[in-house]
């Protein structure tokens, strides 16, 4: 099996050998402070429109305008206040996509705070934990383009630099604002431009999202990225829809008091006396219910398949990021940890070992109080860390190659389920309720 070719050596633009304040008094207070305003407003924007952007551009940008209020600041220092932004930031998106469904389900009658905390906290905690291995791997040898750490670390050195760059990200930003605020804020222009059809029993679609965000990061990620961005919505919208609608009988809406099923995901329901009673269900409708309820499966197959082979590629620059994790953890031992240079230094192995296994007794103990069944939590206990890795990677790979406002964790939230909830009803089936109470 060939590997995947290593990426161009990159020069640092702080160089290694240079070493300047990163975890000061002044970022860690303002990463924590940006980290709580961003989560919530991304917290906010999920649960009301079902998705969310990355903080990191915001979060650089209003780090840099506080941290030159300082007489000593650098570009490091603003790195780490927007890493920290953008992890409460990913955060939130964890608990807001995952959490409710245990309200819908009546597992929980409410939100918990000290649950909800826990639970996120040491599974955000486990998730960083399993990206220190894959660094090297999908940073450092790999030609992925991070498209959104790109534009975050121009954003940063254009500020660091001052100069002519920071009026090419401002005429970038006013075209983007300009677009926006004619589309959401006069409603003058519409962010999706789609029809659709009837044709014989199925369906001719088109649509597209004008976005101006999307056109950048297709700007950065290049043309073989775009073209197969593009060509995954295409088979999907032009063949699989088209194939999935002329096997059903087109829809009508019908009485929502006397369905016989309408939860079914081909039933679209109304209010009695409405004036859709009866009558046929648009293309547009149809074709969207569709997707969301049968062919973006395929997506999240291909995307978990591809996820994971990617890693099995990457399955050599894996390793050898876990041996100089070990070495570097040896070298510090025997007072040659001054010897790696800044860019290269990663937490020991060893560390992030124990830090796993210090995050993962507590969730143990909260499986167990859940199920009340010792040998089912400890089960999915290694379940979770070996899917937890897993997933992770592919999550982190997904956010190389198209960036991670794009970062489909709806499909990578998806796939977990289903992979999870397939290991525990082959293995455990018979020691486990997987009943809900649909009443």
């Amino acid at each position: 099996m060939a590997e995947q070719q290593p990426a161009a050596p990159v020069d640092p633009y702080i160089p290694a050998e240079q070493t300047l304040p990163e975890i000061t008094i002044k970022a860690v207070i303002l990463g924590i402070f940006l980290s709580v305003l961003l989560s919530g407003a991304n917290a906010y924007l999920g649960l009301k429109a079902g998705m969310t952007v990355s903080a990191s551009i915001p979060a650089a940008v209003i780090s840099m305008a506080i941290l030159r209020m300082f007489r000593r600041s650098n570009i490091l220092e603003n790195n780490i206040v927007q890493t920290a932004a953008s992890a409460g930031e990913s955060l939130a998106a964890g608990v807001i996509f995952t959490m409710p469904a245990l309200v819908l389900l009546r597992a929980w009658t409410d939100f918990g705070y000290w649950q909800t905390t826990i639970i996120a906290g040491l599974g955000g905690m486990i998730g960083v934990l399993f990206t220190i291995p894959l660094r090297r791997a999908l940073v450092v040898e790999s030609p992925l383009k991070f498209p959104e750490g790109v534009a975050t670390a121009e954003v940063l050195k254009v500020g660091d630099e001052g100069g002519g760059g920071i009026k090419s990200i401002l005429v970038g930003a006013g075209v983007g604002a300009v677009f926006k605020f004619a589309e959401s804020g006069l409603r003058l222009l519409s962010g999706v431009v789609e029809g659709g059809r009837q044709v014989g029993n199925s369906i001719a679609y088109a649509g597209t999202n004008a976005s101006p965000a999307l056109v950048a990061v297709g700007y950065i990620v290049g043309l073989n990225i775009a073209v197969l961005v593009f060509l995954g919505g295409a088979i999907n919208w032009y063949a699989a829809i088209p194939m999935v609608a002329a096997q059903q009988e087109w829809p009508v809406y019908v009485d929502a008091a006397t369905a016989t099923n309408p939860e079914a995901w081909n039933v679209f329901t109304a209010e009695v006396g409405s004036a859709e009673l009866g009558q046929a269900v648009s293309a547009d409708d149809w074709a969207n219910r569709i997707w969301s309820k049968r062919t973006r499966y395929l997506g999240v197959g291909a995307m978990l398949v591809g996820g994971l082979w990617a890693l099995v590629r990457l399955w050599g620059s894996l390793v050898r990021g876990i041996r100089a994790g070990l070495a570097g953890y040896r070298d510090a031992r025997a007072g040659g940890g001054a010897a790696i240079p800044r860019t290269e230094r990663d937490t020991p192995m060893q560390w992030v070992g124990f830090a796993l296994v210090a995050s993962v007794l507590p969730l143990f103990f909260v499986f167990n109080h859940v199920t009340g069944n010792t040998g089912v939590s400890v089960f999915m206990a290694v379940v979770m860390l070996i899917a937890g890795f897993l997933f992770s990677a592919v999550a982190s790979y997904m956010a190389g190659l198209v960036g991670s406002s794009n970062n489909p964790i709806s499909g990578v939230t998806i796939a977990t389920i289903l992979a999870i909830s397939l290991i525990l009803l082959v293995l455990l089936g018979s020691q486990i309720n997987f009943a809900v109470d649909a009443t």
